[in-house]
């Protein structure tokens, strides 16, 4: 009888565990829906209730489980949309401290310091992120030429935008940068590129011959290949 009420209780705490995984999950993923609603909405009021909804599920979550991930990055997300630097960095250095090697947490910290336009920090844990594990990931190769762009280094943008051309070649973002930089390399002097910036970018950076920048770029690109 003993052995019965034992068994009975570990499976009703099983049901009870599965049930509160079940709402948990649907909890965090109604709140990234809703992030993703408060980032196309059209009007700014609607966006922040968007933004507050969500907050009140991954708090929720968080409240429930203090050491859930998911509900973490979330509300580092979600304090990174209203501006608050200081509670978005307690709630993702929180999530990045449970595990550092993580690649997914490093790529969270990237997230974080870009939201902030601290995009040497940046750029420093997005690479850390693609050598630790996440080197086909579209997302983070993108961000890591995001930055690049930013600081002004425009060869590894380049760089970093055929790579993630060569991780999801469906990206029309990307291609319309790369072709953006070939148009900036070659210009046609009877048309008025929108790119102009660009230009003054390479001048900016003295690089190398064009003819050299190509070769170590596809260099990379065939190594990277051999990788996939």
């Amino acid at each position: 009888m003993k052995k019965i009420i034992i068994k009975c209780i570990i499976i009703f705490l099983f049901i009870i565990t599965a049930v509160n995984k079940v709402y948990a999950d649907d909890n965090i993923k109604k709140a990234e829906d809703l992030l993703i609603k408060a980032k196309t909405a059209a009007v700014q009021d609607e966006a922040y209730d968007y933004i507050n909804k969500a907050r009140i599920l991954y708090l929720d979550e968080y409240e429930s489980n203090p050491v859930s991930i998911p509900a973490l990055l979330g509300l580092s997300k979600v304090n990174q949309l209203t501006g608050d630097r200081a509670e978005a960095k307690l709630y993702v250095l929180k999530a990045y401290n449970m595990n550092p090697s993580d690649p997914k947490l490093q790529k969270a910290m990237g997230d974080f310091f870009y939201s902030f336009q601290e995009y040497s920090t940046a750029v420093e844990y997005y690479k850390l992120a693609l050598a630790s594990g996440l080197l086909k990931d579209f997302e983070t190769n993108l961000q890591t030429a995001k930055c690049f762009e930013k600081l002004g280094d425009i060869k590894n943008a380049e760089l970093y935008y055929k790579i993630s051309h060569h991780v999801n070649s469906k990206s029309k973002e990307v291609m319309k940068k790369i072709n953006e930089y070939e148009s900036a390399k070659h210009p046609d002097d009877t048309e008025k590129s929108e790119n102009l910036k660009y230009k003054y970018l390479f001048k900016e950076k003295k690089l190398s011959s064009e003819e050299k920048d190509e070769t170590d770029t596809n260099e990379i690109i065939e190594s990277i290949n051999g990788m996939f």
